[in-house]
């Protein structure tokens, strides 16, 4: 009988896997220079702490959970060195060299190796890229520029198809969630919100999914040829309306940007020649600042000489209202308040506006 008893108890154990650490246990040491300071960051946490270094390194110690990312950054030598991790439980070690980072886990099947090859891939694809773009520089022919664009091509198609196939084979995990946020760009808002719906309620739950959820949901509630939504916010004692500007019966161009957003900022000339051209009693431009100190706001308002009225100081809720998970944004509503038109930019804004004026 207990021979019995010993058998379905080996048996249970083993479909049961093997038992995961409640915490994952991180060690971090410098070769090759020297470390001036550590830190970790943990989005699903709220974490955002320096590490206390001992003899150029230090151990730390994270509550497991698979389906989050840490990214730890040692300052070695002058230089922030960073390393992405998944706390999944196994113990990990991270060498921090002036060059890079090297993580080494004690379970041979964490994820983190996973993890360690798709950044790897990523990064040969940045350098080959970086290698075309010198090649051109340097005069070199059409053939062998098609040449480099093809292996880019081919590196991109491949590291897609990786994934789409985490998405599927890591539903409770951050390999899951990583593939999802790394395609988001080339599925449509409806493709990325059903492949959310696929992922196991532990994936689901993290902030980033839920970021990346309510920008599709936003983006769905102001597609093109909606009206608009309003949002409205206290600041500086005042109540400040989207709708104090937009459906009042003129052409709005809403600016979504950020004093620290340098492509935001290399946008801005572009812009006040188009507040030059079309600015009167049928168009205006209206600026609408996304997580930025309303002082570094005002600072930039003052600098680039912009014309245009700001609604500056609401944080993330406008751009949280109409899904804007990057800046600049820029979005055209009519006179009415119908959003025309979102995500303009260039010569294409300015084609629009003279069609538009030209009637």
């Amino acid at each position: 009988m207990k021979k019995i008893l010993c058998f379905a108890l080996t048996l249970l154990l083993a479909a049961c896997g093997p038992r995961v650490a409640e915490t994952t246990i991180i060690h971090g040491r410098a070769e090759g220079g020297t470390a001036e300071r550590a830190s970790i960051y943990v989005w699903d946490y709220e974490l955002n702490e320096p590490i206390e270094l001992a003899d150029g390194g230090f151990t730390y110690e994270l509550p497991t959970n698979k389906a989050v990312v840490a990214t730890l950054t040692c300052r070695i030598d002058g230089k922030d060195v960073l390393q992405p991790l998944i706390p999944d439980g196994s113990e990990l070690t991270v060498i921090f060299r002036p060059d890079g980072a090297e993580l080494r886990s004690s379970n041979r099947k964490s994820l983190n190796y996973e993890l360690v090859e798709i950044d790897k891939k990523d990064k040969q694809i940045t350098a080959k890229i970086r290698a075309r773009q010198a090649a051109q520089n340097a005069g070199a022919t059409q053939e062998v520029l098609d040449s480099l664009y093809q292996q880019i091509q081919e590196d991109m198609r491949a590291l897609h198809q990786e994934y789409r196939e985490n998405i599927e084979q890591h539903k409770d995990d951050y390999l899951g969630v990583e593939g999802l946020s790394r395609l988001r760009g080339m599925l449509t808002d409806e493709q990325i919100d059903s492949l959310i719906g696929t992922l196991d309620s532990t994936a689901i739950r993290t902030i980033r999914v839920q970021t990346m959820r309510n920008d599709i949901q936003g983006r769905l509630r102001t597609k093109e040829g909606k009206p608009f939504v309003d949002f409205s916010y206290e600041f500086e004692g005042k109540t400040l309306r989207l709708s104090d500007y937009v459906g009042k019966g003129k052409y709005v161009l809403a600016d979504f940007w950020a004093s620290w957003c340098q492509p935001c900022i290399a946008e801005l000339p572009h812009l006040k020649e188009v507040y030059r051209q079309f600015n009167g009693p049928e168009f205006t431009i209206l600026g609408i600042t996304v997580s930025d100190d309303p002082a570094d706001s005002r600072t930039a308002i003052r600098e680039h000489a912009l014309p245009w009225d700001q609604l500056i100081g609401s944080n993330m809720l406008a751009a949280e209202t109409y899904g804007v998970d990057a800046i600049p944004h820029l979005i055209l509503f009519g006179p009415d308040g119908t959003i025309l038109r979102r995500d303009l930019h260039g010569s294409e804004l300015t084609a629009i506006l003279s069609e538009i004026f030209a009637k």
